[in-house]
Parts: structure tokens; C-alpha cells; sequence
């Protein structure tokens, strides 16, 4: 009965999707989806081996799974607006059914969907949107397509590589923990670590100068200590709201080190997303904090979505 009545509301929310969708991409025509149109439309006569280059030219991207779904789109000759409306109403969907999932009430669900990060993803951040696609359906397909859509997640957007840290100590908390206490690891996180990385030594000769050029452009920029602020704050409230705060530890202290790379504004999302998730699973997303966290990005995407109606772009400062 329960399932039924998900599957009726998801039926329901399939039209509501798609306009929330179509509106915001199809209003968002500058900054960095000026470069993505015009690369849309450069892609719909390439040839196959001419993609990479084209996307490398157009938006500085060499990922080869984002540049090749929106190069099948254009060769479709389907309109931009319309196909990425598809793509997000599966990033929403797949939001809506880790929800369902995990026991996720509707208010904090309604908040998950207007979450700023989401709107962002819907938006100016197209290849980082088909990377967390990635993520998103490879969670709820589980088994060995999680681990493989995981790792492959980073050929839709470098950014993804981030977060591997995180998820591979938080889902060895348990073997890393008897580790501690009995000086023994358990065959389970032997057989994790050692997929993720044959995984990273398929993915990483592709990504290889991509990766490189990335890395010198994010260590080129100037870094103050205040960066940390946000997600310490984000920590606080995570290791009060847990129920598993070692494994919640071990999840965001990569992002320490990490924020002196890349700086807070990047990292904040991928920290907001590893956290969100473990909480997620917990089902304790009304916790009053994470409440709190919700309602504060909801209501931050609100000037977001205004400049995008009022000027094609939300980052645009006015």
C-alpha cells in the first residue's frame, strides 16, 4: 500500500518536475550556461572523436560522460531547455525516491527539493549535475552497479573525486574501527578499497591532464583560514544530529585539508552533501538542527532563483 501510494505521488510530481525544471533552465541563458548552449549547439554536427575537444574548447571540460550525453541530445537535434528538463526531473526523482527510501517526512523532503545546492545542479552546474545523477541512482540501485556508477562518477565531473575520501572511510567505519581496537581489518574493506581503486586506475590515464590543470588552477588561489568556517559549523551540527558519529567523523575530515585546496565555496557542497546523506540514511533529517540547515538553504536559493529570472544568471552580483 505504501508503495503504491509513492509511485501515485511520483506520477503526480512527474508534470511538477518537469515545469520546475524547464522554468529555471530555460531562464538561466548567461554565465556559465552561455559557454554550455553554445557548446550544445557546436555538438549537434560533431563527429564522435571531435566531442572531447569541443567541450574542452567551449566549457575547459574534458569528462567524457557529460560530454557525450548532451553531444546525444544534440545529435538528436532535441531542444537544450527541453533535454536538461529531463535531466532534472531524474535528479529530482532521484531525490523524491531516496526519500522514500530512508523514511524522509515531507517537509524535509519539500526542503531537500528546493535546497539551494539542488537548484545550483538544475542550473549553471550542468556536467556536475549528470555526476551526481550518477551518484544519486547508484545509491538506489545499490549492489555492484553502486560501486561501479560511484567510480565512474568522477568522468562526469572531476569534482566527484572529492568526495571519494569521505565515502570510503565512512563505509569502512566499522573495519577501521576494529582495526583500532582489535588491530584487525575486516575482508569487506579489502574488497571496497581494492575495487576503488582499480576503478581510479582505469578512470585517472583519461582524466590524467584534466586533473593536473585543475589542481594548479585551485592551489593558484588565495585561501584564508575563514573558508573553514562554514564547515565546521556544518560538522557541529552534524555530530549532534548522528547516531553514528565516528562514522560521521571519519566522513568529513578529508574535507579539512580539502578546503585549503579548493576553497570553502567548492567544498561546501560536497560537505553538504556527504553530511545530508549520512543523515539521510539515519533517518534523522528532523532533527531541529538539520531543520534549521534545510530551511537556511531553501530560503538562500530564493535570491538565487530571482536573478536568474531577472538576469539569466543566480551568481551574478548586483
Amino acid at each position: 500500500m505504501i508503495v503504491k501510494k509513492a509511485r501515485l505521488t511520483l506520477i503526480i510530481l512527474l508534470p511538477i518536475f518537469f515545469w520546475y525544471g524547464y522554468s529555471l533552465i530555460s531562464a538561466y541563458t548567461e554565465g556559465d550556461q552561455r559557454s554550455y548552449r553554445l557548446l550544445y549547439e557546436a555538438l549537434a554536427d560533431a563527429e564522435p572523436l571531435e566531442v572531447i575537444a569541443l567541450a574542452n574548447a567551449y566549457v575547459g571540460a574534458s569528462e567524457p560522460i557529460s560530454a557525450y550525453l548532451l553531444w546525444a541530445g544534440a545529435t538528436l537535434g532535441i531542444d537544450k531547455d527541453f533535454y536538461i528538463a529531463l535531466l532534472n526531473v531524474l535528479l529530482l526523482v532521484g531525490i523524491f525516491l531516496l526519500g522514500k527510501r530512508y523514511s524522509v517526512g515531507v517537509i524535509p523532503l519539500f526542503l531537500l527539493l528546493t535546497n539551494f545546492y539542488v537548484i545550483v545542479l538544475m542550473t549553471g552546474a550542468e556536467r556536475l549535475k549528470i555526476a551526481y545523477l550518477l551518484l544519486i541512482w547508484a545509491v538506489l540501485w545499490g549492489g555492484k552497479k553502486e560501486i561501479v556508477l560511484v567510480g565512474m562518477s568522477p568522468l562526469a565531473h572531476l569534482q566527484n573525486f572529492i568526495l571519494f575520501p569521505g565515502l570510503l572511510l565512512a563505509n569502512a567505519a566499522d573495519s577501521i574501527k576494529h582495526l583500532v581496537f582489535s588491530a584487525k581489518l575486516k575482508k569487506r574493506f579489502f574488497f571496497t578499497t581494492g575495487i576503488v581503486l582499480v576503478l581510479l586506475a582505469v578512470i585517472f590515464p583519461f582524466l590524467c591532464e584534466a586533473v593536473l590543470r585543475k589542481a594548479t588552477v585551485y592551489l593558484s588561489l588565495d585561501i584564508t583560514p575563514f573558508e573553514i568556517v562554514n564547515l565546521v559549523v556544518l560538522s557541529a551540527i552534524a555530530f549532534v544530529a548522528t547516531k553514528d558519529r565516528w562514522r560521521m567523523a571519519l566522513a568529513l575530515i578529508p574535507m579539512y585539508p580539502a578546503v585549503y585546496l579548493i576553497g570553502g565555496s567548492r567544498l561546501n557542497m560536497i560537505a553538504v552533501t556527504l553530511a545530508l546523506f549520512f543523515l539521510m540514511k539515519e533517518r534523522v533529517l528532523n532533527h531541529p538542527l538539520v531543520m534549521a540547515l534545510l530551511i537556511y538553504f531553501s530560503l538562500k536559493s530564493i535570491p538565487f532563483v530571482q536573478k536568474i529570472f531577472n538576469y539569466g544568471n543566480g551568481f551574478i552580483r548586483v
